[in-house]
């Protein structure tokens, strides 16, 4: 089992790996990684997570309407994955579901909630690389929650992922020798549209992203994907492939996309920065994540630019934050390079 209490120095740790195995039926799939959680803590963990998340707990009824009739909102696989870890964590199936939608039901306009910095570079040969801070509230739960699984089909690794312990759904993800891709909130929009998209068929912000990873063979068809599929909340996707150039933010309002930028249009030229705001509007003051990322980027420079550097950039004040629950850095070109540091450091 593995320990939840904080690492007795303030390091940065390795997250663990673990393998998922698509090959299994949907509902065992996730067992062999919530197996190595103390089930208390583990379930500990999820409440406050979505308690403090919840805008209103007017939303529990509906969530609970929504688990009774799991594939009419949720499709298959997924659906039965949750199902899945109801059982093996011995929680309700509304409240698994409830956790698992968490983003589409706390991204719009007036939630208080900024979370991530992503940044894709390219360096003097044109290798690319992709980088991302997954910010949360109420850390020290997620930091002991964070796992990299290998999901596998055949016996080989289709994709890897960093994600949470409980959460099936891909925030940050990378297809050996096709694409990576991160999620970054996007706070527009009202609660009520999302609401109105989960009733439309659009897809759950990351079930869409790890449907991405899943069926997407390149990040021309990556790319595609992301900005044909509709989803349930505002999201920044952020995307990098193997071959110069290939970097791309599409943002999406739900159901349709309202910009993308690719880094060839870049005004920096070899990389991009995604923040929690619209790249052609100013960062607020108080949470200027962007120029403090720009301004290490520029420092770096493009001659000297690899993993270690963009884990630097990604560790520099306010990009680097006491909200930072993991580093991940990842390269499609170079499936060595996936790397998650669970920042206990923050």
């Amino acid at each position: 089992v593995i320990s939840m209490d904080k690492p007795s120095s303030n390091a940065a740790v390795p997250a663990k790996t673990f393998v998922l195995n698509l090959d299994l039926p949907p509902k065992e799939r996730w067992t062999n990684v919530v197996k190595h959680f103390d089930p208390n803590v583990l379930k500990q963990g999820l409440y406050t997570l979505y308690s403090q998340y919840l805008p209103s707990k007017a939303l529990i009824p509906i969530v609970e309407e929504i688990a009774k009739n799991l594939e009419d909102y949720i499709p298959q696989p997924y659906a039965d994955e949750l199902r899945g870890l109801s059982k093996v964590l011995d929680m309700k199936l509304g409240d698994i579901v409830l956790v698992n939608i968490i983003y589409d039901i706390s991204a719009f306009n007036s939630s208080g909630i900024k979370a991530c910095t992503s940044i894709v570079g390219m360096d003097k040969t044109g290798k690319i690389i992709h980088g991302r801070n997954l910010d949360y509230k109420f850390g020290d739960f997620l930091r002991n929650l964070t796992v990299q699984v290998d999901f596998q089909k055949g016996g080989k690794t289709l994709f890897m992922a960093t994600t949470y312990a409980g959460y099936i759904g891909v925030i940050t993800g990378s297809k050996p020798h096709a694409f990576s891709i991160s999620g970054d909130q996007r706070n527009t929009g009202k609660i009520w549209r999302n609401l109105l998209s989960a009733l439309e068929s659009s897809w759950p912000t990351f079930f869409a992203e790890r449907r991405v990873l899943e069926q997407a063979s390149d990040y021309d068809s990556a790319l595609r994907q992301v900005v044909e599929t509709p989803t349930i909340a505002p999201v920044y996707f952020i995307v990098s492939g193997v071959n110069p150039g290939e970097g791309a933010i599409v943002i999406r309002e739900g159901r349709k996309v309202a910009n993308i930028t690719t880094l060839g249009q870049s005004k920096h030229g070899w990389y991009i920065v995604e923040t929690n705001y619209d790249p052609w509007l100013r960062p607020p003051a108080t949470d200027d994540r962007r120029d403090a990322a720009i301004n290490a980027m520029n420092k770096v420079g493009k001659n000297h630019f690899s993993p270690q550097q963009l884990y630097n950039v990604l560790s520099v004040n306010l990009v680097f934050n006491k909200d930072t629950t993991y580093t991940t850095i990842m390269s499609a070109a170079d499936p060595s390079v996936y790397h998650t540091m669970i920042r206990y450091d923050a």
